[in-house]
């Protein structure tokens, strides 16, 4: 299920979807998922630790801006 990025909330776990353009060309375009839990909700980003740092014993967090996320959906 879809979820719109204003419907996001802080301590809850989605999984995001991201596409980014690398550079100039039409192959540096990538695509990649962040599961993990958002710490911050920003105008222009949003801050998520992902769930692989934290098995890890890693708090650190990852900005994923807004403009490359392309889907977002709540994990249970």
């Amino acid at each position: 299920m879809k979820t719109s990025l204003a419907k996001i909330k802080t301590n809850k776990k989605y999984e995001f979807k991201i596409y980014q353009n690398g550079g100039a060309g039409s192959g540096s375009q990538y695509w990649y998922n962040v599961k993990g839990i958002v710490k911050e909700i920003n105008a222009e980003f949003i801050r998520v630790i992902p769930f692989s740092n934290i098995l890890d014993g890693n708090k650190r967090s990852v900005k994923l801006y807004n403009n490359s996320i392309t889907d977002v959906e709540p994990l249970l």
